[in-house]
């Protein structure tokens, strides 16, 4: 739509007026007529203005507040700006236009929180939804590794309020309740990591219909080391299902509190967390199993 410098002008002088009691008023109360008078403007007057009024949001952190209906309004319809939120905060894809805008492979993502969806893959509008609070630590950790690739390849814009910040700008109980989840999530990643030192991941290779091999070498699994050991189903405790580990065939037992008898001289081997696969030679580093 054009408009005359005059209507410019009364518009600019408005966007202003609301600007300063967007700075006054209590959460952000003028924040969204503020952010839609400033839609009208050209591009280069209107980001000047969002730029300069970015710290006049009316929110304790000084970012601007979306609400869910303000957001929908964002979703790169005849050419506009495309946003859109994870974990409550709003990002501007519209550099990604090609995929994020209309008829775009993630089009779906845009104008709404779709937290939820990142995880399960349920892309329809029940299942693009803030509400993870059932997730466990391992999804939990999904979500943290997409915000932070939004956060590094897109600008954060703002905060959406709903699941995960309140009317001030201020996190809610679901996302608390998130930041504890992603540091239980991180202290477990550092204990499967301390993990793999002491019991290396075998290596694997699977031809379906055929078979499926399993061995141990002197870096299987990344870790790198001067034996190599033998392959057993490792019950780890606390694991629902057990892996494949190469286990240390000489010398002492990694665990210290696993003390050997005066004549064993088989490291791990004897510790009853470890099971020989069954159809697999003990002292072999390779176990082929056919289908």
């Amino acid at each position: 739509m054009g408009l005359s410098w005059k209507s410019l002008v009364l518009l600019s002088l408005l966007v202003g007026v609301v600007a300063i009691l967007c700075t006054y008023a209590p959460g952000g109360k003028f924040s969204g007529v503020f952010h839609y008078l400033i839609d009208y403007l050209p591009r280069t007057l209107r980001s000047k203005l969002t730029d300069s009024s970015s710290t006049q949001s009316g929110n304790q952190n000084n970012v601007r507040l979306f609400t869910k209906a303000e957001l929908q309004g964002y979703r790169g319809d005849d050419g506009g700006p495309i946003y859109m939120a994870i974990l409550g905060q709003v990002f501007d894809v519209t550099n990604g236009r090609k995929h994020y805008g209309p008829g775009g492979s993630y089009h779906f993502f845009t104008g709404v929180d779709g937290t939820r969806g990142f995880i399960t893959g349920d892309f329809t509008e029940a299942g693009l939804t803030e509400n993870i609070d059932d997730f466990d630590l391992q999804q939990i950790k999904g979500i943290a590794e997409w915000v932070e690739f939004y956060q590094k390849q897109y600008k954060f814009i703002g905060k959406l309020i709903g699941h995960f910040y309140n009317p001030d700008g201020g996190s809610t109980d679901a996302l608390e309740a998130f930041k504890v989840k992603l540091e239980q999530a991180s202290k477990q990643q550092q204990l499967e990591q301390e993990d793999f030192k002491k019991y290396p991941p075998c290596n694997s290779e699977n031809k379906p219909g055929v078979y499926r091999k399993l061995w141990c070498s002197k870096q299987s699994g990344g870790i790198k080391r001067d034996w190599a050991g033998v392959p057993r189903e490792y019950f780890q405790p606390g694991q629902r299902e057990p892996r494949c580990a190469c286990v240390k065939n000489y010398g002492t037992p990694t665990e210290e509190s696993f003390i050997p008898g005066p004549h064993d001289n088989v490291g791990d081997l004897n510790n009853p967390m470890f099971k020989v696969y069954t159809g697999c030679d003990a002292n072999s580093d390779s176990c082929v199993f056919k289908e």
